[in-house]
C-alpha cells in the first residue's frame, strides 16, 4: 500500500495592495462614516462595493453617491469555524443590499442566538432590516463598519 506523503505548510504573509482609485475613495468615505457607491451611466446600477466598471455595460463609472447605512439582509451564512485573524466562531456573514444599491455587500451581521440553529432563519428572514454599525476608530478599511445589526426600530 502506498501512502501520499503530506508535509504541514505555514505562511504567515504581509503585504500590501494597491487599492486604486475607485477602492481607494471607497475606503476613505467609510473612515469617514460614509457609504459611497458609484453609478453606471449606461444601466443606473449602483455598485457598493464601488467598481471601475460595470459589469454589464463595461461602462466608466464615475458618478458616485452616497448610500444610507442602512439597507435589507438578503442572505447570510454561519461560520461554525474560525480562522486566524477572523472573529470568535460562530458568526454570521451577510449579503446586505443597501438602501439604493443594485449590489450586495457582504459582511459581518450581530444579533443572531446561535445556541438553537434550527431557529437562525427565523430570527433573521431574508428581507430583514439591517443597518451599519461604525467602528470607534477608523482609518480606511472595510472594518470601519464593525459589523450590521438588526434594525429593530
Amino acid at each position: 500500500m502506498t501512502t501520499t506523503p503530506t508535509q504541514a505548510v505555514h505562511w504567515d504573509l504581509h503585504y500590501d495592495i494597491h487599492l486604486g482609485a475607485t477602492w481607494s475613495r471607497f475606503m476613505d468615505g467609510l473612515r469617514d462614516r460614509k457609504i459611497l457607491a458609484n453609478v453606471c451611466p449606461s444601466c443606473d446600477r449602483v455598485f457598493v462595493p464601488p467598481q471601475a466598471y460595470c459589469e454589464s455595460c463595461f461602462e466608466r463609472t464615475d458618478r458616485w453617491v452616497e448610500l444610507p447605512p442602512e439597507g435589507s439582509l438578503e442572505v447570510f451564512t454561519v461560520a461554525w469555524h474560525g480562522f486566524r485573524g477572523g472573529p470568535t466562531p460562530p458568526y454570521a456573514i451577510g449579503g446586505i443590499r443597501l438602501d439604493g444599491a443594485s449590489t450586495l455587500l457582504m459582511h459581518w451581521v450581530i444579533g443572531l442566538d446561535f445556541t438553537e440553529p434550527t431557529t437562525l432563519l427565523a430570527q433573521l428572514p431574508a428581507g430583514s432590516r439591517v443597518r451599519a454599525v461604525w467602528a470607534p476608530q477608523r482609518t480606511g478599511q472595510i472594518l470601519d463598519i464593525a459589523h450590521f445589526e438588526p434594525d429593530r426600530d
